[in-house]
């Protein structure tokens, strides 16, 4: 299965570090509008926001990534 950025498992270690978006947003160097647009899945970071997002909320970049139920096709 491929593996893509989950909003769900960034808002679930947002939340348990006990910080807000605006914290996380201001730490990262986005607005609160793109973290938000991140947590429900509207946008993907780019990998470098990515791992900076994972790096804000003590957690590793593999910890915000699930499957996104597309197996992935060997050519």
């Amino acid at each position: 299965m491929a593996r893509r950025f989950s909003g769900h498992q960034l808002r679930t270690a947002r939340r348990r570090a006990g910080l807000s978006v605006h914290q996380v947003a201001h730490r990262v160097g986005r607005t609160c509008w793109s973290v938000y647009a991140y947590e429900r899945g509207a946008a993907q970071p780019p990998i470098e926001v990515a791992d900076a997002l994972a790096d804000v909320v003590g957690t590793s970049l593999n910890d915000l990534l699930a499957d996104d139920g597309v197996k992935a096709v060997a050519v």
